[in-house]
């Protein structure tokens, strides 16, 4: 929200440097402002593995940039029919896209396949590279790696890992588990069906 309100806020005063200086050329005022907020927009848009993050939040910042270039140049009723449906994509989409996941996934379990959920606790100054243990672990067996991503807990960096496998085979999600437990940058692993409570865990 913070950035969102920068971004806003600082492409209406680039779009009233029209009406402020007779001088000043709109149009290219206004082409920089989108060059510009797409560079900044880049820089939220994080890779970690196979998953991709920051795209919402990169598209919303440009959004902004439209919002506040409007209203600087006086086209109020865009502006606020665009921060409109900026808000509403934002707070409504989630949910909805979650159940579409949800119904993905139960379409894949009714064709037999089972998606797992690894959830692998890294020791302190070692969050990458367990990151690229658990793509590589994950890439020698049968399961394929579905979604991977970081986030910081109580416990430490927390790698959290969604695997699906053609068939049901909790073996093959152990042996990857007891794999990852014995790395000596792994504080432990869980992992469970999705949906499902926790089948295992390897505390060290």
């Amino acid at each position: 929200m913070q950035t969102s309100a920068l971004v806003t806020t600082g492409a209406t005063l680039f779009a009233l440097l029209d009406t402020a200086y007779a001088g000043a050329n709109s149009t290219r005022i206004l082409a920089n402002i989108v060059s510009g907020v797409g560079f900044l927009a880049g820089g939220v848009i994080l890779k970690e593995g196979t998953n991709v993050s920051g795209l919402n939040t990169a598209a919303t910042i440009w959004a902004c940039a439209a919002v506040g270039a409007l209203a600087g140049v006086g086209l109020y009723a865009p502006a606020a029919l665009g921060a409109g449906a900026m808000i509403a994509i934002n707070l409504l989409m989630q949910p909805l896209v979650a159940v579409i996941d949800d119904r993905a996934v139960a379409y894949q379990e009714r064709r037999g396949k089972t998606t797992y959920r690894l959830r692998v606790v890294a020791n302190d100054l070692s969050p990458a590279n367990v990151r690229e243990l658990v793509v590589e672990a994950v890439n020698a067996t049968p399961l394929n790696l579905h979604a991977l991503s970081t986030e910081s807990t109580d416990e430490g960096e927390e790698i959290r890992a969604e695997v699906v496998s053609l068939r049901r085979d909790d073996s093959a999600v152990q042996r990857l588990a007891s794999q990852l437990s014995d790395r000596p940058d792994v504080r432990n692993v869980t992992w469970r069906v999705r949906r499902g409570v926790t089948a295992a865990a390897c505390v060290r």
